[in-house]
Order: C-alpha cells, then structure tokens, then sequence
C-alpha cells in the first residue's frame, strides 16, 4: 500500500493514552510487586535538582536510566524504582538567594543583634533572619515537583513519585552522618588538600559540575583589543627579511 502523508497518528496523540492506560492498569507497580524480593536488582538513581524544570540534560539521562531497571525486570528482577529531589548545594542555595533578592550572604543573619552589612559604597543591606531563610529554602524545594512528574511520565518512565525521598528530610540527613561517623571510626577518613573553583560571589567551593548547571554559569564579556599600525621606512635590510620570510612560509 502507497504510503499516505500526515496519515499516522502523532506521538503527541497516543503517547497520553499509554500513560493513562499505564496508571488505570498499575503496570507499574505490578511490574515490581509480581516479583519476589529475595531477587531484586538495586537501582541507585542520583536524584536531580528541582531548582529548575526538566530540559535537554536531565531528560536525556532519565531515558538511559529508565533502559536499566527495565532489562533487569524482564529479566525477573525485582526493581523498585523510587524518585528523589537533591535539595542541597549551591543551585539551591543560588535559586533561594535570587528569590530574596540577596546579594551579599552577610545579609542571612543568626540575630537581630549582629553587626548590619554593608556594601561597596558604605550603604546599609538590608538583613534576612537564617529561620527565614531556610523556611524559603524548604519551601523552593518542593515548588516544581508536579512539573517533573508530568514530564516524566510523558517520556515513559517508571518511578515512584508518592514515596520520593528529598536530601533534605531529616532521616536522610542522619543516615549520610550515621555512614560518615562509621567511615571516621575505621580510620577512613583524613584530612588532605585539593584544588578546587571558589565562587567569591557565594564564598563557598564549587565542583566543575556545578559550574555549568545553571543558564548563568558563565558571563558574556567584552575585551576590547587595541591595534597600532606602523609605519616602515623601505629600506634594503627589511626587503631582505621579509624575502626570507616568505620562502620559510612556503616550506
């Protein structure tokens, strides 16, 4: 049969209806239950920023990450996929300070009754209290997750968003010191020195990762170049050089 332009269904048509299907079915969650949790496959996902909305980058990464606990499910394992937010670092803490307008962290004050920050040209900045802070912080973390969820599940991948786990909640926090306090007590942690980019803006070390996470890691400049044009008098010793130049060129 001739092939007829524009007669196939639109991905954007269907791929609703699988993701509707896929819910109304839990074939997901079947997916994971129908099988014994003596044989399960362990599936570390390292949980994205919810700073910003899904793009190239993270979705890109989510797809491969999906192909894994798939072929590992077909293959009878037990696969139990759960979603995470990472809510610590410095696209957090940049995302939360671009929110309160702070320009300067000696703004983020412990008390009332610290010394008032100034700027540059010797002005008062007005002062935000560190509960402030981090209520907005706690706050911002959980602002774009619907948005994710949407997006996520438009490309078909399986996880669980009901039980995501954040960086931030508090047993999390305590298990990674729990696992510090263990590494430290078998003499597995030291202290050493390493190079390392430091943000003077937000006065805190950043990995090279972090440099180009965020739209404006990096700052258009302009740098002027200044050109002089001379003027050589003709004269014998100069013909003779440039003659010479010119042969080594065609070598």
């Amino acid at each position: 049969m001739k092939f007829k332009a524009n007669s196939r269904r639109r991905a954007l048509e269907y791929e609703k209806e699988w993701v509707a299907q896929w819910k109304q079915d839990n074939t997901f969650e079947k997916s994971v239950e129908n099988r014994s949790k003596d044989d399960a496959y362990v599936f570390y996902d390292g949980p994205p920023f919810i700073t910003g909305v899904p793009h190239h980058g993270t979705l890109l990464s989510s797809i491969v990450k999906d192909a894994v606990p798939r072929y590992w499910t077909m293959k009878g394992k037990r696969v139990e996929r759960v979603w995470g937010w990472d809510c610590h670092g410095l696209p957090a803490e940049n995302f939360v300070e671009k929110q309160l307008n702070i320009v300067d962290r000696r703004q983020i004050v412990a008390n009332s009754s610290d010394e008032t920050p100034l700027d540059k040209d010797g002005q008062p900045l007005p002062t935000i209290s560190l509960e402030t802070y981090i209520t907005k912080a706690r706050e911002s973390m959980v602002a774009n997750s619907e948005s994710w969820e949407g997006v996520i599940d438009r490309i078909g991948r399986w996880v669980d968003f009901k039980g995501a786990y954040r960086t931030m909640d508090k047993d999390l926090m305590e298990s990674v010191w729990w696992a510090f306090k263990q590494l430290y007590e078998a003499g597995k942690i030291y202290e050493g020195k390493k190079v390392l980019m430091y943000d003077i803006k937000f006065a805190t070390p950043v990995s090279k990762a972090e440099v180009t996470m965020d739209n404006d890691a990096y700052q258009t400049v302009t740098d002027p170049s200044a050109y002089v044009k001379f003027v050589f008098e003709h004269d014998e010793a100069l013909q003779k050089y440039l003659v010479t130049i010119q042969k080594r060129l065609r070598l």
